[in-house]
């Protein structure tokens, strides 16, 4: 029995371990899980200031700088020919990793709506498919007289509502034709008349992230989506007679530029590229706390150590020109210092005027500086005669430009939207899940390979720091003890234990308890007048205490489940790097259990409310130890989940691939066997 005393709540026991009666514990039925609600968010939860609020910007920051170090070292050691290719096949094949394509292509069933014809330009309204049933909507822009083949480039839209229509973007694309250069302009997913929601649109951008977070769960993701539309935009430009295979470049801005990027480095039959408005560096974007949309982080990129530059080191020496801005949110120097480092390649190649850079003193945007520099490298790559004039003024208008009727393409009879594919892959993975079996030491070693974590969890260290006081009167206050635990290099994350002294001593019977915002103020409200249990609470990575500060969300609208919040930007970069946030809470989770057994604790009930019932499951399912789990309310399954029009589970909370392994109310009932 511990000598020092235990907090007395003012308010009367909310819950006791020793009772069932008001939790539910790991023994009850799992059949309901799939068809239990979840938890919502803690959107209404207000978030303020941190006590230790930089820890996670400053694991991922030294993370990204470690990486940059080691990346601008690899550039700044290359000194012939020789090096110079070693990095481009070394790009390569970091890129091929990140991108797991389909293995086969589907028929393109390629059609043309209607054409008309503008100031010398005949634009051709064209369908086809990227997948069964998966229309793409693009307008073919092309000299309305010509002979022989015209080269092309594929014009990838930005992030506007209208897609291809935009102003900016329908400008550049007639100039391009009328300087003599077909362009097929396309609706990327989500944007023109590819919306993939009927009533009401949940958004532009954050729709985009919804669509990724229910690609997640099959091990698919957004980025490989738009790639994926990209190379059948190029796969339909080579079955035109009228283009020259040879000459196929590709520009976009915004998400276009994105695009434009990642389509470049994925598909050598592009013969050069033009990005706008994106291309600077993930450390900058890290150390600049910048969110960005889902399909802007390629998962796995740096991984193996490749950086922003990779995306077009990986086509060098083909002709590459970058625009970039002054006043950009995609810092200006991050342009730069990519553009500084493909030079040096490109000039060890031979080939060093083959990479440009060009900088416009305007914000985020097509500019007309921008439009320019597009007719200016693309005339003078694949017509030998630069022309950066704008001779056109006005645009066609996003009616001229239209391929269907209002209403888009999931008005057409059999199509498919995103989430009737992703249903469709679902019922496949649940079949072959059911097919096989896997044995308890199985599941644990592919489920941590999963989260890329490690089963074999040393104990942490710890640092003693000051206690945690909750006001309870006048005069009086709740009291618990605090420990910094040391689950990694730079990840610091905070135990709560509910007593006054400064030692971390535990009785044989212990509660964790995993909160559903901040563990101190949810602790002190489940504790029982008195329990001879101990009782814990943690703050894992991103949680409580551990809630970063920035991430440019003002203090009014900062929530957990905020767009593009922090919850969101951190687990982005943890996927960017192979390390899914998800996998880090779950190790900050086993390494606190390791923590509290070495204390003392010889059963050890792990309790979990709201979002971190996901991260508790996946714990007491990998623990090497048996633990007891008890949960407010069973979680819905990320299957279930992924069927709703919109899924409530976090980008955060969802482990990539989950779904070709397990699901929730499987782990729960290798759990309930467990403690058979």
């Amino acid at each position: 029995m511990l000598q020092g005393r235990y907090i007395k709540m003012r308010s009367k026991i909310i819950m006791s371990i020793k009772s069932t009666a008001n939790c539910l514990c790991i023994l009850s039925a799992t059949a309901a899980a799939a068809a239990a609600p979840a938890a919502a968010p803690a959107v209404d939860l207000p978030v303020t200031g941190s006590v230790r609020g930089e820890t996670v910007q400053n694991y991922y920051m030294e993370k990204f700088r470690q990486n940059m170090r080691q990346y601008r070292q690899a550039i700044d050691n290359a000194r012939n020919a020789n090096d110079a290719r070693k990095l481009v096949e070394l790009a390569r094949s970091r890129v091929k990793k990140a991108y797991r394509l389909p293995q086969e292509k589907s028929p393109l069933n390629a059609r043309i709506s209607g054409s008309l014809t503008y100031n010398g330009v005949t634009v051709e309204k064209v369908l086809y498919q990227s997948r069964p049933n998966f229309t793409v909507t693009a307008d073919l822009y092309r000299p309305a007289k010509f002979s022989g083949k015209l080269p092309a480039v594929v014009m990838l839209a930005g992030h506007s509502l209208t897609g291809k229509a935009a102003s900016n973007y329908a400008l550049s694309a007639i100039n391009l034709a009328a300087k003599g250069i077909a362009v097929l302009a396309v609706d990327p997913i989500h944007q023109g008349e590819r919306i993939q929601y009927t009533g009401k649109n949940p958004g532009l951008t954050i729709g985009h992230n919804i669509l990724n977070r229910h690609l997640l769960p099959v091990g698919e993701n957004f980025s490989e989506w738009r790639v994926w539309d990209g190379i059948r935009s190029v796969d339909y430009l080579l079955s035109r007679p009228d283009i020259d295979h040879a000459k196929i470049g590709v520009t976009g801005c915004s998400g276009g530029g994105t695009m434009t990027s990642m389509l470049f480095a994925c598909d050598d039959r592009l013969a050069a590229a033009a990005p706008s408005c994106y291309i600077t560096t993930f450390l900058r974007n890290v150390e600049n706390e910048l969110p960005v949309d889902a399909e802007q982080m390629p998962f796995n990129l740096l991984k193996n150590g490749g950086e922003m530059a990779d995306l077009l080191l990986a086509q060098a020496p083909k002709p590459v020109r970058i625009l970039a801005q002054e006043q950009d949110f995609f810092d200006v120097r991050g342009a730069r210092e990519t553009y500084a480092m493909l030079k040096k390649i490109y000039t060890l190649l031979g080939k060093e005027d083959n990479v440009s850079l060009t900088v416009a003193p305007h914000g985020h945007g097509l500019s007309v500086e921008h439009r320019q520099s597009q007719y200016d490298f693309f005339t003078g790559t694949f017509l030998q005669k630069s022309s950066n004039e704008e001779v056109i003024k006005t645009a066609l208008t996003e009616p001229e430009l239209l391929c269907l009727p209002p209403g888009g393409v999931l008005q057409q009879a059999n199509e498919k939207n995103l989430q009737t594919i992703v249903n469709e892959r679902m019922d496949e993975l649940k079949k072959l899940r059911n097919s096989r079996k896997l044995s308890l030491a199985e599941l644990q070693s592919k489920l941590a390979e999963l989260l890329q974590i490690d089963l074999a969890v040393p104990v942490p260290d710890y640092r003693v720091l000051r206690r945690y006081a909750q006001r309870k009167g006048e005069r009086d206050w709740d009291l618990l003890s605090r420990f910094g635990v040391e689950t990694e290099p730079d990840m610091t994350v905070t135990l709560f234990a509910a007593r006054t002294e400064y030692d971390l001593v535990s009785n044989r019977h212990a509660v964790l308890y995993l909160p559903e915002l901040s563990s101190a103020p949810e602790l002190l409200k489940i504790l029982p007048e008195s329990t001879e249990t101990s009782f814990f609470a943690l703050d894992y990575r991103g949680i409580g205490e551990l809630i970063p500060n920035g991430c440019d969300q003002p203090v009014t609208v900062r929530h957990l489940a905020a767009g593009y919040n922090y919850d969101y930007h951190y687990s982005s970069l943890g996927l960017l790097l192979g390390k899914p946030i998800i996998g880090g809470r779950v190790h900050d989770v086993l390494s606190a259990i390791k923590l509290l057994r070495s204390k003392g604790a010889e059963t050890i009930t792990l309790r979990a409310a709201g979002v971190s019932k996901t991260v508790a499951i996946l714990a007491v399912v990998l623990c090497e130890e048996p633990l007891k789990l008890e949960l407010d309310t069973l979680p819905q399954t990320f299957e279930a989940a992924s069927r709703e029009r919109i899924t409530p589970y976090l980008q955060s909370f969802i482990p990539p691939g989950i779904l070709q392994l397990t699901d929730l109310d499987e782990l729960l009932e290798v759990q309930k066997i467990r403690h058979k």
